[in-house]
């Protein structure tokens, strides 16, 4: 079952391609089939060559532009978690100084308004960006204050950052206006006081724009926001397209606080691009970033840009190169199909010539007996009538006998031509002069030409070599081509022999008449016997047959080149030697 399978599937796909690239066609012509078929080659061969090209290069950009966001993405993540970092460092340094100045001072000592204006002013020279410094009691009430603003005896009992650090005992709060109406956030730290059975609380105040500063060390693009939100959505920093400090922010998505996240904005979400945000770890805040005009995009653009002009590049010269190679191949199809029909036409004429020998030769031979005996009485008929002297006819009947005998005669020699067509006569090699060969020739030609007028001019190169091959064989050839060249031309006309080497190992004979011409339709067959362009009555057909296999048993070739009302051409090729017959 596989076999058979296997078969029929292996018929399919050779009849679906016979079938596609078949270009023979009932009813069309030769040009169009080819053209046709380098059509469809070309398109095959720019199918398998562009298309591989145009998916290498599609993959090749999907693959760097996910590259380039995924670097971008990190890099993203890079910044936000260095930045993240540091603000907690800077919390962490800020609760150590308080820390510090706890251990050196005691409550008392802190909430002499003296002793901690002259703390402050040591804290202010180190760390720049603290705003003020205070103690405050358990009850609330600011005991001490060191700073631009008059807050001493302040209640902070009802704010939520006083509840927050009386409960967790350090505190980081959002950014909020207080007493003072200027956004600020503070840390604080609680203290035990436990000989005096309560606590007090170390607060220090921070100006907004430390935080902002942290924010401004992105590499934003103009379209691009960074900024500082609390859990709730209120800014702790200024935003570029979001509103100042303590406005909202929309936020429309759930937020993770562990690590860096990174998430792609929608219409729904704050239009395209992504935002990046991370918790800072100790504090109300989280530190995000907007990014709408993504760096990658630009890079991304002059690399589609190139891509676009090398495939453009690419397929001009594919094209150019596809249309030369189709060429060439259909070119080389047309060719050998050419030579093939060529052969093909030579061996159907080499067999119709074989066949028309064998014919001849039986017809030649069934001609001949017929023809010895009406010669033979013939003959004896005239033989007769010489002797007998009282018929008084004796000169009608014996001038009817000689023709006859001369009709015989005529018969003889077609019979022998056929003979001589159709058997292989052996070649007698010598070796041969052309030029002295070809004025033999004329010698039996020249008063003929005299007699009609007929001019024959000779040019005959010195430098032709003698050749190697049958002597009366090419004699017959050249006297058949130069009497049917007296034949065209008529009176007066003009015939013209030429010799020529037309290599080392080949030797050329023309003759060249300015006869009537001869059609392209009857060129075809000039060679065939019995074909003439002749008169009736005028000639067997057979004279250029016999040349032509006269010549090819001598190893050379006949060229015949015509123009109707200019004359005809032709050129009998000899090899120096023959080789092999």
């Amino acid at each position: 079952m596989n076999e058979e399978l296997k078969k029929t599937t292996s018929q399919k796909l050779r009849g679906y391609f016979r079938s596609f690239f078949h270009y023979e066609a009932s009813g069309v012509s030769s040009e169009d089939r080819y053209k046709s078929f380098r059509i469809r080659l070309i398109l095959i061969v720019g199918a398998l060559a562009g298309v591989p090209l145009i998916t290498l290069m599609i993959i090749s950009y999907f693959w760097l532009e996910n590259l380039l966001e995924a670097d971008y993405d990190n890099d993203l993540r890079w910044q936000i978690k260095n930045t993240q970092e540091s603000i907690e460092y800077f919390l962490k340094e800020k609760f150590s100084g308080l820390n510090f100045l706890i251990s050196l001072s005691s409550y008392d000592q802190l909430s002499d308004q003296k002793a901690l204006n002259s703390i402050f002013v040591k804290c202010k020279t180190q760390f720049g960006e603290l705003v003020d410094l205070g103690v405050i009691g358990s009850n609330g009430i600011q005991k001490s204050y060191a700073g631009p603003y008059h807050l001493e005896g302040k209640d902070y009992s009802n704010q939520d950052w006083f509840h927050e650090v009386v409960i967790r005992g350090v505190y980081v709060s959002e950014v909020f206006t207080g007493y003072r109406k200027i956004p600020h956030f503070a840390i604080a730290i609680r203290q035990e006081a436990p000989d005096k059975g309560t606590f007090w609380i170390l607060r220090a105040t921070i100006d907004t724009e430390t935080l902002h500063n942290f924010v401004s060390t992105f590499n934003l693009e103009k379209d691009d926001d960074a900024f500082i939100i609390n859990n709730v959505g209120i800014l702790q920093t200024p935003s570029r397209f979001h509103g100042n400090v303590l406005d909202r922010f929309p936020l429309n998505f759930p937020l993770v606080k562990k690590g860096v996240s990174i998430i792609e904005l929608t219409k729904a979400t704050g239009g395209q691009g992504i935002l990046g945000y991370a918790y800072v770890n100790n504090s109300p805040w989280i530190l995000a970033v907007m990014i709408k005009s993504r760096a990658h995009t630009t890079i991304l653009e002059g690399f589609r840009n190139e891509m676009l002009i090398i495939l453009s590049i690419c397929i001009i010269i594919g094209i150019a190169l596809n249309v030369w190679i189709s060429t060439t191949v259909v070119n080389s199809i047309k060719g050998a199909e050419d030579k093939r029909e060529e052969a093909i036409a030579e061996s159907e004429h080499a067999s119709k010539l074989a066949s028309i020998g064998q014919l001849a030769a039986g017809v030649a031979h069934e001609i001949n007996n017929p023809l010895a005996v009406i010669n033979e009485k013939a003959g004896l008929m005239q033989d007769i009538l010489e002797i007998a002297d009282d018929n008084p006819n004796k000169e009608k009947f014996l001038a009817q006998i000689a023709a006859i005998i001369e009709s015989v005669k005529r018969c003889r020699t077609i019979t022998h031509r056929l003979l001589g067509f159709a058997r292989r006569m052996d070649v007698s090699k010598e070796a041969v002069d052309l030029n002295d060969l070809i004025h033999e020739v004329l010698g039996f030609v020249e008063k003929e030409a005299l007699y009609r007028n007929i001019t024959l001019e000779l040019y005959l190169k010195d430098d032709v070599p003698a050749v190697m091959s049958d002597k009366g064989q090419l004699q017959q050839v050249f006297l058949n081509i130069i009497n049917n060249a007296m034949d065209a031309v008529g009176r007066g006309g003009s015939v013209s022999i030429s010799t020529n080497a037309k290599n080392a190992n080949t030797a050329t004979v023309s003759v060249k008449d300015n006869g009537p011409g001869i059609p392209k339709e009857a060129l075809k067959h000039i060679f065939e016997p019995f074909f003439t362009t002749k008169e009736k009555g005028k000639g067997t057909g057979l004279g250029l047959s016999i040349s032509y296999g006269i010549v090819k048993r001598l190893g050379g070739a006949i060229l015949v080149e015509s123009e109707v009302d200019k004359g005809t051409t032709f050129t009998i090729e000899i090899p120096r030697n023959i080789e092999s017959i």
